[in-house]
């Protein structure tokens, strides 16, 4: 399996993961073969990409963190919370508050549970799916932190409502292809304002999850916005839905670049830890994200090319291999597994 650009996509070529539109339906589920008519519906509603099957021997299951119905309702719920807004109104919460719950329910009964792919979504539904991906990695890591399920509940409500006040925001300046000026970027900041107002003013948010959507873009270094808060004066929940807002922005396609693997966007959240980015929430977040997950391609340090069929638990770094490429680019007729962790002369070179 590999991630294709739109630009790139050709009659023939097969979906390897569900594309999910604005609303949360899906456009395109997996296993079907994309035609003329199929590549230009996905170019219409604006699909950066697609994560395709280039060999029938990658059909394997990917562990899902939550379902496809709680996810495609909670991506529905959050578009819904964006449109009462956008024309004033105060939002029932009891629908996206049942969406929480489903997404807490299911994550709380996952031991062990491990972050994989993320999913295809057009560009203009970017904000709802990102959001309800948010809630969930935060949800994750605050299992981690060991919150009881109303301390869940707030974080999730928070986290899955944390850009809220990009409804603030022109349009043109959230989706523009190419960098921000001053000026711009600084419009965008204000989302950080505007949500805080929103969440803070209805009568049946928590004030610390309303607190999230004014907080999520303050930093340990005090160079974060709107405030410049340093990590003392940031509340919890605001750390943890900070480190997995940048981490699932890092893996997205978006107009103006393409997505990072996320060996990469690890490779970053440990860097700026401390920085730009809480020091537990960080480590928290690298504990529970597979950096090579289930079902994406990858080259050995012999130039071997595999699929990865499983992630170790005790080391995340060297999953098993399933090898389908010698080195010379032939095809594997007897294809076989390899388990880095009991092979310590192999390694991944990279993502391919």
């Amino acid at each position: 399996m590999k991630y294709v650009s739109s630009t790139d996509l050709r009659s023939g070529m097969c979906v390897a993961r569900p594309i999910y539109g604005e609303d949360g339906r899906v456009l395109l589920n997996s296993g079907v073969i994309l035609n003329e008519s199929f590549i230009a519906r996905l170019h219409k509603v604006g699909i950066p990409g697609v994560f395709i099957l280039t060999e029938p021997e990658e059909m394997i299951d990917i562990p899902e963190i939550i379902s496809q119905q709680t996810r495609q309702n909670a991506i529905r719920q959050v578009k819904n919370v964006f449109d009462s807004v956008q024309v004033g109104k105060t939002f029932d919460i009891g629908p996206i508050s049942q969406s929480v719950n489903a997404i807490v329910d299911e994550i709380i009964t996952k031991p062990n549970i491990l972050v994989n792919l993320t999913d295809i979504r057009t560009y203009d539904g970017y904000t709802f799916a990102h959001s309800v991906n948010v809630c969930v990695l935060s949800v994750i890591l605050g299992v981690k932190y060991q919150l009881n399920e109303l301390e869940l509940h707030e974080l999730a409500m928070g986290a899955i409502l944390h850009d809220v006040g990009k409804i603030g925001v022109a349009s043109e300046i959230l989706l523009k292809n190419g960098a921000l000026t001053e000026s711009e970027y600084n419009e965008v900041k204000k989302h950080t304002l505007y949500g805080w107002q929103i969440l803070r003013d209805h009568p049946d948010i928590p004030l610390l999850s309303a607190h999230i959507a004014y907080q999520h873009h303050e930093q340990p270094n005090g160079k974060g916005y709107p405030r410049g808060l340093i990590d003392e004066q940031i509340y919890l929940y605001s750390k943890i839905v900070g480190v997995a807002d940048a981490y699932d922005a890092m893996t997205s396609a978006r107009v103006y670049r393409p997505a990072m693997q996320p060996s990469q966007a690890l490779r970053v959240i440990k860097q700026l830890s401390g920085i730009q980015f809480n020091p537990t929430a960080a480590e928290y977040l690298i504990s529970c994200v597979a950096p090579y997950p289930v079902g994406s391609r990858v080259m050995l340090n012999t130039q071997e090319i595999g699929i990865v069929v499983d992630v170790n638990q005790t080391d995340r770094t060297r999953p098993v291999v399933r090898i389908l490429f010698h080195p010379d680019g032939s095809k594997c007729e007897n294809q076989y597994e390899i388990d880095l962790a009991k092979e310590p002369a192999l390694s991944i070179q990279k993502s391919v």
